[in-house]
């Protein structure tokens, strides 16, 4: 009998045609949901539009009248200079010296929402409001880039498996049910590094399976790599694991250079702005952090990564507002996969479990490591798609002869993570962090208010109505997903889902915080 561990069939590589159908579901919803406007004033994001403000009206990276224009911002940095000499913003400033504001996040975000900045000046001009600027970048800056490593992300995993539902029901799984889709409508950087590193990997593992790599493929192999902690500083690691397998996988020799010239682009970007804004191109500005509780807290240990955090390790795994096998079950799978990976491709399983052990026990180690109003472990969701292609492993492994088992178990899991990952993450991709269950507290309550996050038919129907078609692209991403066996142990598949989402919900009540928190969010659902 064959071992579907060492098998190598044909690969389930997908037509045009149907990797047009993949992407289009990603781009569906999001479109649907691009007006959306989160009630919160998301710091996260606007500072980060404050110095894409900054870069194209001044040419500058300081966000100082940027502030003056559209106001206070948090997750900003003041630094201080007296005659030369950089300090934080405290106490009474020197006779002489000056105060200048920037960014404190990873500058590639704000550079790649140039463009959409530049157009939303042309459209709307020169008196252009925080609110139409945040919608502009957030299509350049992530929505775009997405997209784009969706349709590379579809025909990757297709040379994975020779099971087209294995591959179509993990695509769905990661794209609607995991949290990469609500970082993906945010002008954040969490999606976008989790393109980039995958992407530099996809490329990579395509040049060791050809033995051969174009000087062009090394290039953006490198400026990929790079770019993932150009964007997301946490993910250094994942940079490293990146650039160390470069060297095995990139061939011939020569071709390196490029790799290096690619991978040197937004290191020297990120030194040039560090240089330039603190002082110190090696050193990002956390220490400079105008928030005093904030900088006391960079102030720990190496930039806050202060001791081994244990609850961490439990919750960022398992935790009901920032877990990654609670927002997406799904991922579940990948732990079957995880063996089948080491016995077919021995090399790439050691690069992954290093980029995903090091973030995690990096992020274990920060005092910050659950990220604040927040959906999902936003600081690994770099990682996510490493584990949807050993969650599609997994799957593969379980439905190779047990084809009914594996038809329940995907839809099960797949509708638990359409209902914990992607509902939550177009309705309110910012959970307060005392919301400890939000499938359970704050995700019922938003639906019993009648409220629904702004979309395409705000002006012929509000509230739940307004998500009808929401749901019918999910529908529409099961049955793409599924097709040719919904009957297959469909029943016990939905049972499965229901069961999951609804297990924390049957045990336990709300405390008092985290009814007050899900309150609050009903009565600021509103813009400000």
């Amino acid at each position: 009998m064959l071992d579907a561990a060492n098998f190598s069939p044909p690969r389930a590589i997908p037509s045009r045609r149907r990797t047009l159908a993949a992407v289009a579901l990603f781009v569906g919803v999001w479109l649907y949901v691009f007006p959306y406007f989160a009630s919160l004033s998301n710091p996260n994001e606007n500072v980060r539009l404050y110095m894409t403000a900054a870069l194209v009206d001044e040419g500058s990276y300081e966000i100082s009248s940027i502030r003056q224009r559209w106001g206070w911002v948090n997750d900003a940095a003041c630094v201080q200079d007296a005659l030369g000499v950089l300090s934080p913003c405290t106490g009474v400033m020197p006779q002489g010296g000056e105060r200048r504001y920037y960014s404190v996040k990873a500058p590639l975000a704000s550079f790649l929402a140039i463009p959409g900045y530049v157009v939303a000046k042309w459209v709307h001009g020169e008196e252009l409001s925080l609110r139409i600027a945040l919608w502009w970048t957030r299509l350049t800056s992530s929505g775009i880039p997405c997209a784009i490593f969706l349709w590379f992300f579809f025909g990757y995993l297709g040379t994975l498996t020779r099971s087209a539902f294995a591959r179509d029901v993990t695509y769905v799984a990661f794209t609607l049910g995991s949290v990469f889709l609500g970082y993906a409508f945010l002008l954040a950087s969490h999606s976008t590094s989790a393109a980039t590193a995958f992407g530099a990997f996809m490329l990579l593992h395509g040049a060791r399976r050809k033995k051969r790599i174009g000087w062009i493929a090394a290039f953006f192999a490198g400026a990929l790599a790079s770019g993932t902690s150009a964007l997301e500083y946490p993910c250094f690691s994942v940079s490293l694991a990146l650039c160390l397998y470069a060297l095995v996988a990139v061939r011939p020799w020569p071709r390196l250079l490029a790799f290096v010239v690619g991978a040197l682009l937004p290191t020297l970007l990120v030194m040039h702005f560090q240089g330039a804004a603190f002082g110190n191109p090696l050193s990002p500005g956390h220490l400079f952090v105008e928030n005093e509780a904030f900088r006391s807290a960079h102030e720990q240990g190496f930039f806050g990564a202060d001791k081994f955090h244990w609850n961490a390790a439990g919750q960022l795994l398992f935790g009901g507002r920032v877990g990654l096998f609670t927002t997406t079950p799904f991922f579940a799978l990948a732990l079957v996969g995880l063996p089948i990976a080491w016995r077919r491709r021995r090399l790439e399983t050691i690069v992954v479990a290093f980029a995903c052990a090091c973030l995690y026990l990096t992020i274990c180690f920060m005092n910050n490591w659950d990220g604040g109003w927040t959906i999902g472990p936003r600081y690994l969701v770099a990682i996510l798609p490493f584990f949807a292609a050993g969650s599609l492993l997994g799957l593969e492994r379980i439905t190779y002869g047990r084809q009914r088992l594996g038809s329940a178990l995907a839809l099960g899991l797949l509708l638990a993570s359409l209902v914990a990952g992607g509902l939550l993450s177009i309705y309110y991709p910012h959970v307060p962090s005392n919301v400890r269950w939000p499938v359970t507290t704050l995700l019922p309550a938003i639906m019993r208010a009648d409220l629904a996050p702004h979309s395409l038919l705000d002006e012929v129907v509000t509230g739940n109505l307004a998500m009808l078609p929401v749901l019918a692209m999910f529908v529409a991403a099961v049955v793409f997903a599924v097709r040719g066996r919904m009957r297959r142990g469909a029943a016990v598949g939905v049972l499965l889902a229901a069961t999951l989402v609804s297990a924390r919900w049957l045990s336990r009540e709300p405390d008092l915080e985290e009814t007050r928190a899900v309150q609050f969010v009903l009565d600021t659902w509103e813009p400000r």
